[in-house]
């Protein structure tokens, strides 16, 4: 769809940055993202929940009305990476406080020459997207995917064309998306594609009809897995336009249902999330559908930290779903490992897991066990045999 063809006013400003790519103190646990690039500001989707409209984000321009379109924003990020000695290759996320697909992609196309740039250097990425003009890309992320690793995950919600439009006014609509979903696993097999099933609006989104139709009409469409949280955010700016677009739209009930279902917090109580988790974990389960995404895992050093974070990581997140007071260290050992400067091989080999941060000897005895279990598969030159 043409960019001026949206019935929507929209101020766009052209501006040079100094830099293009941000890393994160830890790689992402649900996307697996260690940097996330953001081709521009402020997103034409107009999602009405939002979470960029918080103060955390600090945009600098009025996010209903105004895009910033980032300037040679591919040669930046290509000097970054050429001219770092300590970058090393990782999963890029492009978006994050915008919709890297939104509309005027189609015109500019800083994603797509942000992509090739990636390309080119082997950076493995993972794109969350509302926007069937994604299928563009096919061939390039095809391409990615057999060199490094790619993942797409659609951002899906509800089955309903309707309630989508009020939520998320100017993406494309579910339909069309699961439609982009099949089309993009044909044409580019290679590519991790599935469903970001995120946030999941309470009392518009959280009926048992929604949960199971999202997730059966994933399936239908390809995905390789979905990702699943009830968790949506009531943050400052953020909240008080949500809050107001309901009551303006005949939703004042579901308002005061979220207020007092919140009570004041910024995410929904544990109690509900518990529930809903349990509903999709079930729901996955029936339809054959993996609900964590498979990490992209590097040739170096990397290796078989990334493997047992990746272990790590995703018993926290079971334990986080069936327990109100999960196990902490699970997560924190996972993360911290992610940044260990040398081969956890090595810090075995030499027995001192418990110098490691977070490595308690409940974790200890988890990573040991995973370790022996995975002796045939360690292959790290000299320490292939250190079991």
């Amino acid at each position: 769809m043409d960019f001026q063809a949206k019935q929507k006013k929209v101020k766009i400003i052209y501006k040079q940055y100094k830099t293009a790519l941000n890393k994160l103190k830890f790689p992402d646990s649900w996307f697996w993202a260690r940097y996330t690039i953001n081709p521009y500001s402020g997103c034409y989707h107009s999602c009405i929940y939002c979470d960029a409209r918080s103060q955390k984000y600090y945009l600098e321009q009025d996010f209903e009305r105004e895009i910033i379109v980032k300037i040679n924003i591919d040669k930046i990020l290509e000097k970054r990476i050429k001219n770092s000695r300590s970058l090393m290759v990782d999963v890029v996320g492009p978006g994050g406080v915008n919709d890297a697909y939104q509309p005027i992609e189609e015109e500019i196309e800083n994603t797509i020459k942000i992509l090739k740039i990636l390309d080119k250097y082997n950076f493995p990425v993972n794109i969350a997207t509302k926007s069937s003009l994604i299928v563009r890309d096919a061939d390039l992320l095809q391409d990615i995917a057999k060199k490094s690793w790619c993942a797409v995950g659609f951002s899906i919600t509800t089955v309903n064309d309707e309630l989508a439009r009020f939520l998320e006014p100017f993406s494309s609509t579910p339909l069309e998306r699961f439609s982009a979903m099949k089309e993009l696993k044909k044409m580019a097999p290679n590519v991790r594609v599935g469903t970001y099933f995120m946030p999941i609006i309470p009392f518009l989104e959280d009926d048992d009809e929604n949960l199971e139709s999202v997730i059966r009409e994933s399936k239908k469409s390809g995905a390789d897995f979905i990702l699943f949280s009830p968790g949506l955010t009531l943050r400052d700016y953020q909240s008080e336009f949500f809050l107001k677009k309901l009551r303006l739209n005949r939703y004042e009930k579901i308002a005061k249902d979220i207020l007092n279902l919140f009570k004041g917090r910024t995410y929904p109580p544990f109690e509900y999330t518990r529930q809903i988790n349990l509903k999709l974990l079930n729901y996955c389960k029936k339809f054959g559908i993996k609900f964590r995404l498979k990490r992209w895992v590097p040739r170096d050093f990397r290796r078989w930290n990334y493997k047992v974070a990746e272990y790590l990581l995703n018993r926290y997140y079971l334990d986080s779903i069936v327990n109100d007071k999960p196990n902490k260290n699970l997560l924190w050992a996972g993360l911290n490992l992610n940044n260990l400067d040398k081969s956890i091989i090595e810090v075995y080999k030499h027995g001192e897991l418990m110098k490691l941060k977070n490595f308690d000897q409940t974790i200890i005895e988890l990573v040991e066990k995973y370790l022996e279990k995975n002796k045939n598969r360690i292959t790290d030159g000299s320490l292939d045999k250190f079991l």
